[in-house]
């Protein structure tokens, strides 16, 4: 997932994250999917939307964790402080089926 979006919107990702964002994801298919099933789906799409961060490791020496590991930076996190969120799935014929990603910056 996180290939495709890099390679789609690469050019597009901001000079710094948002801190507070809203975000629209519409996904346009030949068949409707149920509803719970296109929340799901949309996971793996927010995590690529992320900051990576390295947590404080408290064991010396230890491997360092990294939270949102495979994220491109275009919001700080996915959390509900950070992002609201949106999931549309929308019927369309077959050959124009795709994956439409909108993020606002949310200020002040």
């Amino acid at each position: 997932m996180k290939r495709s979006v890099a390679v789609h919107a690469r050019h597009l990702i901001p000079p710094e994250p948002f801190r507070k964002a809203r975000v629209v994801i519409e996904r346009h298919s030949a068949g409707l999917p149920d509803y719970d099933n296109v929340v799901a789906g949309a996971k793996r799409l927010l995590d690529c939307l992320t900051t990576p961060k390295v947590l404080h490791v408290r064991t010396p020496g230890a491997r360092p964790v990294i939270r949102n590991k495979r994220g491109l930076g275009f919001i700080v996190d996915d959390s509900p402080k950070h992002i609201i969120y949106e999931v549309h799935s929308i019927k369309c014929a077959r050959h124009e089926q795709r994956t439409v990603v909108t993020i606002t910056e949310i200020v002040g």
